[in-house]
């Protein structure tokens, strides 16, 4: 179960579903909130204190702090609230995920470079949440796109306190291999969870989408209409990519569902 929960907070969480999905999937695992908000001190703040009025940074902060520690005490959560000022948004969070079951994080537009990298060091599982996202934090309908991966199997193996919890698991992967869909089932089975998986192949997504379309993006594209078609509430995926000069580069299918998902995902490198 995710006892543990690592939240980052932003300013942008003011006003959306976040706060409550986090406080309902704590309650439903008996877990702690851990509430991290970063201030991300820029070369001007550091060199030219005047040029940046921080201290009204600071003021949001408390907003916020305040926002979360209400959100706790209406839930009946144990929870604290972590402060810091530093220099890099995805190194603290992911510090302080070292202590953590699961890191949750809200896709706003505007942060994409901290949770793309927040992604690829994360020591745990991540759920990112889409801003406009309706979900309780109950998940009841889980969507599982799967590749014979090590970054797919790390994501089943971390969801699995979810898919006991779930009442129903559909699985789409896109290969012909029929043993593959055999260690699949008997995977799950072992775990008491029962599944319908669904192989499709590359080229009819493709042919379904017409061409020229990139692969990574057709493939991208289909998981999201097919969950929706499912009118599932959860997807659970690997995260596929690599760091460059200290940045994240995800893989196309991680981008494309990252960005345009509407509901949240659980993912994990």
């Amino acid at each position: 179960m995710f006892r543990n929960i690592t939240v980052l907070l932003e300013d942008k969480i003011i006003g959306t579903n976040f706060l409550n999905i986090a406080t309902n999937i704590a309650k439903t695992s008996k877990g702690n909130l851990s509430g991290v908000y970063v201030l991300p001190l820029s070369r001007t703040m550091l060199n030219m204190p005047g040029i940046v009025d921080v201290e009204s940074f600071r003021c949001k902060a408390e907003e916020v702090r305040e926002k979360f520690e209400s959100s706790i005490k209406i839930s009946g959560l144990k929870g604290n609230w972590n402060y810091s000022e530093c220099r890099d948004v995805a190194t603290e969070v992911a510090r302080q995920g070292l202590y953590a079951d699961l890191i949750m994080l809200s896709l706003a537009e505007g942060n994409y470079k901290a949770i793309d990298n927040i992604l690829l060091i994360a020591s745990c599982p991540t759920l990112l949440v889409p801003p406009s996202s309706t979900s309780s934090g109950n998940f009841k309908r889980i969507f599982i796109a799967w590749k014979n991966t090590r970054e797919s199997a790390r994501a089943l193996h971390d969801s699995l306190p979810l898919l006991h919890e779930a009442e129903e698991v559909k699985i789409i992967t896109f290969s012909d291999n029929k043993q593959e869909k055999q260690l699949l089932n008997s995977y799950l089975t072992t775990h008491g969870i029962k599944a319908r998986i669904d192989q499709k192949s590359i080229d009819s997504a493709v042919t379904e989408y017409g061409l020229p379309m990139e692969i990574d993006k057709v493939i991208g594209d289909k998981i999201i209409v097919l969950s929706k078609q499912e009118e599932s509430d959860l997807i659970v995926m690997g995260c596929f990519g690599h760091s460059r000069l200290g940045d994240a580069v995800l893989s196309g299918v991680t981008l494309e569902i990252s960005r345009n998902a509407e509901i949240p995902i659980l993912m994990s490198h």
